[in-house]
């Protein structure tokens, strides 16, 4: 039983669901406003409502044609090299005038061939190619590119459900607020925690955190919130459960950080003592016909 994901993204929680989907409680209306890579919703058990959201909007063009469309973008993408040719063509060509289907091929291209395999650092000069790496008979690259693409039907499937919006986050919050509603919310991190701080295509201020903050404290559903222990998010969710991961190396400020989840809930699960702060492990419901991919994500 694996996870699956359709591309790297920078700050993902792929590499981390192990630890953080237990600490979701099942829900009536499950809703990310913050999507990103749909990581956590495409490996979570699906409840009876969700929604997902994310501002930038080639990514949820992708999902919406990946929707949609499934066959005709599969076949496109299936029918495209793993080219330096196509990457720089996806990068420098405008989209004004294309259609969603090519648009959508386009920022696969840019998430799935960019070395490191975050989307968002897709660049001139970052094509993932290999020198000595092969897989499968294959350059690496190539097989990480080919077996990618045959995934995609599976989560097409899983995307037949959910509602796809693409708007600013706090008016998603305010519209789908219920008392049976859980908002996993993962934005960008404060700046002042992090080593990258222009990372995301869509940055948050300090100011900006803090007007999430006014309006997550204020909701009636559940919220679960992701960053990293700082002043700020102590300033904001100070009162909140505060569960951390076992520490992690984090390869763009070389050091090691524990990931951690700010809950307006209470958890049903104990705290495992022998692994403070770490939540006790459990098991986790998993799609059996997904499949593991490896992909790289970080903060």
């Amino acid at each position: 039983m694996g996870k699956i994901i359709a591309f790297g993204w920078y700050g993902g929680k792929y590499s981390h669901l192990d630890w953080l989907l237990p600490l979701l409680p099942n829900a009536t209306h499950y809703c990310e406003p913050f999507g990103g890579s749909a990581a956590v919703l495409i490996n979570r058990e699906p409840s009876p409502i969700e929604t997902y959201n994310d501002a930038h909007g080639e990514v949820v063009n992708f999902f919406r044609v990946l929707r949609e469309q499934k066959d005709a973008l599969v076949e496109a993408i299936g029918l495209t090299p793993f080219s330096r040719a196509e990457f720089e063509a996806a990068i420098k060509e405008p989209t004004e005038g294309l259609t969603e289907l090519e648009r959508a091929r386009r920022f696969y291209i840019l998430a799935r061939q960019v070395r490191t395999g975050l989307a968002q650092k897709a660049s001139s000069g970052r094509w993932a190619h290999c020198l000595l790496t092969s897989r499968a008979g294959m350059a690496g690259a190539v097989s990480r590119w080919l077996g990618a693409v045959e995934d995609l039907p599976l989560i097409a499937q899983r995307l037949l459900r959910v509602q796809i919006e693409n708007e600013p986050a706090i008016e998603v919050i305010k519209r789908y607020d219920s008392e049976e509603t859980l908002f996993y919310c993962d934005p960008p991190y404060p700046h002042g925690s992090r080593g990258d701080s222009n990372a995301y295509a869509n940055e948050m201020t300090d100011e900006q955190h803090r007007e999430l903050a006014e309006v997550l404290r204020n909701v009636k559903g559940k919220v679960a919130l992701s960053s990293y222990h700082c002043k700020l998010m102590d300033e904001l969710y100070g009162d909140w459960q505060r569960v951390e991961s076992k520490e992690k190396i984090i390869h763009s400020v070389k050091t090691t950080r524990k990931e951690v989840l700010w809950i307006n809930y209470k958890l049903k699960e104990k705290l495992n003592a022998n692994q403070t702060p770490t939540i006790a492990r459990s098991s986790i419901n998993k799609h059996p016909r997904f499949s593991l991919r490896a992909s790289i994500e970080e903060h």
